[in-house]
């Protein structure tokens, strides 16, 4: 990050860039476009002090940060407000996405996360549970068919950033974080949105190729994990006046 996190106000934080391909994306748009919810999640395993966390490549043919490496995660769909699911929000969580939302949509954010999860790397985050209801959803129903439930326990809030307006894609992305209280990760796969899945320290993932946005967000996450109290709001990430500012939510 290039600057503290302010109470006082905005902060400058640089100034954007576009691609000339993006640029005529946006120019033959009339308005700024609206941010879509999204969320994405962090999933660690290993030592609390180095742990390996889970990352995949966007393709190149995406038209919207090809090619850059990514955590899993994607925008919030209809299906995730009604998807059965299993455990319960902590408190901070489920305080902090309300401030936002009203509860089921607070939840469809985090199932969101878990959902594109498994469609992007293979990793089902469930618990086993005898379920009764199909929601005759594609991602969903594999973890009918696998007798498990999505698990929203012990998934915590740590940040929120919404995409500049001259982007001609914007996203309203809520960043989570849950250790899977593992000591060799669990297998995972590539798919058609993520390439070269695997898990990597975060001395590796300096070494990959990442978008500004997620180097932002990979040092709010260290300041997060290496904190001694955690706080009742999350790192916010925004851009007014053409400049990106951060400050905190709610």
């Amino acid at each position: 990050m290039s600057g503290p996190i302010s109470d006082s106000g905005p902060v400058s934080v640089g100034k954007m860039k576009i691609t000339d391909q993006e640029r005529s994306k946006r120019e033959a748009l009339k308005r700024a476009v609206k941010p879509r919810i999204a969320s994405t999640i962090v999933l660690t395993c290993g030592p609390k002090n180095n742990p390996k966390i889970l990352m995949g490549q966007r393709s190149s043919r995406h038209d919207f940060m090809p090619s850059v490496y990514v955590f899993p995660g994607g925008r919030v769909d209809r299906a995730d407000s009604y998807a059965p699911y299993a455990g319960d929000l902590s408190p901070r969580t489920e305080t902090i996405l309300e401030a936002a939302y009203n509860p089921r949509k607070a939840r469809a954010v985090v199932l969101a996360s878990i959902r594109e999860t498994l469609e992007e790397t293979g990793l089902m985050i469930g618990q086993e549970a005898e379920i009764n209801r199909n929601i005759n959803h594609i991602t969903y129903d594999l973890f009918r068919q696998a007798g498990q439930l999505p698990d929203i326990s012990d998934i915590e809030v740590f940040g929120r950033a919404i995409t500049p307006p001259h982007r001609h894609k914007r996203y309203d992305t809520w960043f989570f974080i849950k250790d899977l209280d593992c000591k060799v990760p669990p297998p995972i796969n590539d798919s058609h949105e993520l390439l070269n899945v695997g898990w990597f320290t975060f001395e590796e993932i300096q070494e990959l190729e990442l978008q500004r946005a997620t180097r932002m967000m990979l040092q709010v996450l260290k300041d997060y994990m290496t904190s001694s109290r955690v706080e009742p709001h999350v790192f916010y990430s925004r851009a007014m006046y053409g400049k990106y500012v951060q400050g905190r939510f709610p």
